[in-house]
């Protein structure tokens, strides 16, 4: 699983069995930039090591896909050793507003429940990493220039967090999607997700895909198009039966103990059920009409 796989001209993806991640790699004449850093210090030192196994162009430039831990806390190895870091302005705010936190979380109880093959000591060397802020944001898109070749980032809206970025490498017809695409698992709703804009968002990248396309998900196989469209589905079909329950005056506590409907288990959807009522508000009983009027 840990090993790099070739998407097209000097342009890889490498799967870590660490929460199955994955992270990008690609190389121009003059510079290289990776696509997310993994979970730690050792996680980002030992990557920072395969890529000097596969070429000795020099890492300038890192892009985070989103602010979550295991894609991000791995970023100082790469700044302290000469790089800079891009990530869309809301993902570097939530990175050094929630990261401590974890850390913390972490350092109190190396464990996670969510994550029972995560092995102690690899929670216990995130609490440890030593956590940096991003060098650069911007807010709507940022091109990368490597010399001969170049990378897009693109914030395509909310979706998994208000911070997601797709870095898109025009010439091989790549796009690394980050966590907005998953495919060892069904998408990630957290307390930072967008339930009912995720499917939206998705759309938007379904229009730039060709029918040729490589999808590299946050988690999981790379994936195509046809994937991507699927998956879209999915995520609009939670969004709508959020929609219609609240519409129909179903209380949370109703909507959270309905199984129907859902593309994926009840269980998995709570926090999308939760963060779709915060945004829609106290649902409205249904008025019922008065007998004898039309």
């Amino acid at each position: 699983m840990s090993a790099w796989t070739e998407l097209g001209d000097r342009c890889w993806v490498r799967r870590y069995r660490e929460w199955d991640l994955n992270v990008g790699l690609v190389v121009g004449s003059e510079s290289a930039v990776v696509i997310d850093t993994r979970a730690s210090a050792a996680q980002a030192a030992e990557l920072l090591a395969e890529i000097r196994e596969l070429t000795d162009v020099p890492v300038r430039w890192v892009v985070n896909t989103h602010a979550h831990f295991d894609h991000t806390f791995g970023n100082g190895v790469f700044t302290e050793a000469g790089a800079t870091s891009f990530a869309q302005e809301n993902a570097a705010a939530a990175l050094a507003d929630r990261g401590p936190a974890l850390q913390s979380r972490y350092a109190h109880d190396p464990a996670d429940p969510d994550f029972p093959d995560i092995a102690p000591a690899v929670l216990t060397e995130v609490a440890n990493t030593k956590l940096v802020a991003v060098d650069n944001t911007f807010a709507v898109a940022k091109v990368i220039d490597l010399g001969d070749r170049r990378v897009e980032l693109l914030h395509l809206g909310n979706g998994h967090t208000d911070g997601d970025v797709v870095a898109v490498v025009p010439d091989v017809d790549v796009f690394f999607a980050g966590d907005l695409i998953e495919e060892s698992a069904p998408p990630s709703y957290g307390d930072d997700s967008y339930p009912l804009e995720w499917a939206d968002t998705v759309d938007r990248l379904i229009g730039l895909l060709s029918a040729t396309a490589k999808v590299v998900p946050g988690h999981g196989a790379v994936v195509d198009a046809e994937f991507v469209r699927d998956q879209a589905g999915d995520l609009g079909t939670v969004a709508n039966t959020i929609s219609g329950l609240h519409h129909a005056g179903t209380s949370l506590e109703d909507a959270l103990a309905h199984t129907d409907d859902w593309p994926w288990p009840a269980a998995h959807v709570e926090h999308a059920v939760r963060r779709g009522y915060a945004t829609l508000g106290i649902p409205r009983r249904p008025t019922l009409p008065i007998l004898g009027q039309a």
